[in-house]
């Protein structure tokens, strides 16, 4: 499902790891910085200066833009920041990328959207209000809540989380925690990763594997 073959970059020399699909894993950084930067790699953002990078058994940076598209379409990752288009209100935000790769239509969505927000607890008055703002002032649980039921409508095979409890109340993090292991169990197959450096912050998170980089 991801596998890295001696990644080296300025900040890693000859890393080499493998996450089998179905799993849940956990790897733990040792900074912020290196958190963001092994996400780059792995997502292809960030070329290594040697070594490859498989996901869903495709070489990711030997694919054309095309081929590259459609796989991240199979694969969704939720940003520490939300990563939120400011721009654009939040239902624009939550239902651009299922519009853009599957062709469905806004209004198709409501319902799902509203399940995956009252899973969070939010209740229907407030999401009328929420879904109307730009995300800009918004907190940041409620940025990483978007992002989080935005990859969630894709259906991804795999799901990468970056950072996404670090920070939050006690609550809200349970909320979400809860959120991200229901959906790993909904789909057969599916592949959870938790990335970050602040290890306390997924300690109640159940995992197969645990990665120390």
């Amino acid at each position: 499902m991801i596998r890295l073959e001696n990644i080296a970059t300025e900040h890693f020399h000859a890393l080499s790891f493998e996450i089998k699909r179905g799993s849940e894993c956990k790897i733990i950084t040792r900074s912020e910085y290196e958190n963001r930067k092994l996400l780059n790699v792995i997502v292809g953002l960030e070329r290594p200066a040697s070594g490859r990078v498989f996901l869903l058994d495709k070489e990711t940076y030997a694919l054309s833009e095309k081929d590259s598209c459609r796989l991240f379409s199979r694969i969704g990752v939720v940003l520490k920041d939300g990563g939120l288009i400011s721009n654009l209100k939040v239902w624009e935000n939550i239902v651009l990328p299922v519009s853009y790769h599957t062709g469905k239509k806004p209004e198709d969505l409501e319902a799902k959207v509203k399940q995956r927000f009252n899973e969070a607890g939010i209740d229907v008055p407030y999401l009328k209000e929420l879904i109307g703002r730009l995300p800009g002032p918004l907190p940041v649980h409620e940025k990483r809540l978007i992002g989080l039921i935005r990859a969630m409508l894709m259906e991804p095979e795999l799901m990468i989380y970056d950072s996404l409890f670090e920070g939050l109340s006690p609550d809200m993090s349970d909320r979400l925690m809860q959120m991200t292991m229901n959906f790993h169990a909904e789909k057969q197959g599916r592949t959870s990763v938790y990335i970050t450096f602040d290890e306390q912050s997924i300690k109640n998170v159940r995992a197969d594997i645990i990665l120390r980089i």
